[in-house]
């Protein structure tokens, strides 16, 4: 099968991992094509057996810069085209008479994207996601990963604590920030990632006097090590799609926590669930329990894992294209 996946974000994010990851586990077996704007960060991740092609950014309505992107796909004669987000499916759907094959959209958030309301073949990363899509033809495929062997560490002396995301109020960092300076024991916190919140954060733990517990380290490769490392993985977001985060913690953490956001809700025990953004009553009660929460995590970990592995959930992707293009064909 030929392939095309498109992604038109300005930024490299978690959803933009995702794409990259499903196009480097479907070349093992198909021919795959991404096109993205040039602008990409991190596409060193990128399989060579993957075949790229870059243009210049546009906005979705650029006649010109549409009809260029509807000859690079006459070009590649792809089998089918997949998208990710609402303004790549955007794109397509303006040129979608024009196309001589099907495509499908992924969204991957439950929020904006009105767009997924209007094209045939809907994926939506979580139900949540499924429920902001205002039609009943929706597939529902998580995200996953293909894990990676770690080297075993010590245990820590003091508790550390490890979150990651982009620096954005969405993800509910200075919230964290917050909660950490009600906790009644020692422990170190470092928040992965960078981001246009990073200077408001770090105004934040220097008024709470917090700058030899909480570490802003920015961007860093090696978050299935640092995973590992630490005594616990958490996610303080407001939303999310299905996050990448969460399903790396799923093979790496030693217990992961999460608010009540999109794909957690889904898949977690409520006892890995924080309620209300009462992170500092949760975390004061994992401390003091924690060998109990690390076991209870242990045993979920092994029964739902499998689940997210990157090569079934790639498989799931195909089945669908497969039945996309019988139902196109009739």
């Amino acid at each position: 099968m030929k392939i095309c996946h498109f992604i038109a974000s300005s930024l490299f994010g978690g959803a933009e991992r995702v794409v990259v990851n499903l196009c480097n586990e479907m070349s093992k077996e198909h021919e795959v094509h991404l096109i993205t704007f040039d602008s990409r960060e991190n596409l060193d991740e990128l399989s060579s057996h993957v075949i790229l092609h870059t243009m210049k950014e546009f906005k979705r309505y650029n006649i010109f810069a549409l009809l260029k992107l509807l000859k690079l796909i006459h070009t590649i004669k792809p089998d089918i085209v997949h998208t990710h987000g609402a303004k790549a499916t955007r794109i397509i759907y303006n040129i979608r008479h024009k196309l001589e094959c099907p495509f499908v959209g992924t969204k991957h958030n439950a929020r904006k994207g009105k767009i997924f309301n209007k094209i045939k073949y809907v994926v939506a990363v979580s139900r949540d996601g499924a429920k902001s899509i205002q039609q009943d033809n929706i597939k529902v495929i998580y995200n996953g990963i293909k894990p990676l062997q770690l080297i075993q560490k010590k245990k820590n002396e003091i508790f550390t604590l490890l979150a990651v995301g982009r620096l954005d109020k969405i993800k509910g960092f200075d919230i964290l920030i917050q909660e950490c300076a009600k906790l009644d024991f020692l422990f170190r916190l470092q928040i992965v990632g960078e981001g246009k919140e990073r200077g408001n954060l770090e105004t934040m733990i220097h008024k709470l006097n917090l700058e030899d517990k909480i570490i802003l380290p920015g961007f860093r490769k090696d978050i299935p090590q640092r995973m590992h490392d630490a005594d616990m993985v958490l996610m303080s977001s407001h939303s999310e799609g299905f996050s990448l985060v969460m399903v790396e913690a799923l093979f790496y953490a030693n217990l992961f926590i999460s608010t009540k956001v999109s794909g957690a809700t889904e898949i977690l025990y409520d006892e890995f669930l924080i309620k209300d953004f009462h992170i500092a009553d949760k975390l004061n009660e994992i401390y003091q329990n924690e060998e109990k929460y690390k076991k209870d995590f242990s045993l979920f970990r092994d029964k739902i894992k499998d689940r997210f592995l990157l090569d079934n959930i790639a498989q799931e992707y195909i089945a669908y294209y497969k039945k996309v293009l019988k139902d196109h064909h009739r």
